[in-house]
């Protein structure tokens, strides 16, 4: 609010509309980021996920043939 009882505030300007597209893109933008950073962090993850995965068959297969060497 203004100090003075008789200050009349500015009328709203093409400047205005531009600040609040701006700050709409700005959003739009964040998200995005989030967007990608989250999916990069998922694929990160699957991909980890994956590697053990291949680890862990692979440590079992060579245990099994182990066993029937061992056995045969």
């Amino acid at each position: 609010m203004s100090k003075h009882k008789d200050d009349i505030p500015r009328s709203i300007q093409l400047s205005d509309f531009l600040l609040i597209f701006t700050g709409f893109i700005h959003n739009v933008v964040s998200a995005i980021h989030t967007l990608t950073d989250e999916l990069l962090e998922l694929a990160t993850y699957n991909a980890i996920r994956d590697n053990q995965v291949k680890r862990a068959w692979k440590d079992f297969t060579e245990d099994l043939e182990k066993m029937e060497d061992g056995n045969g």
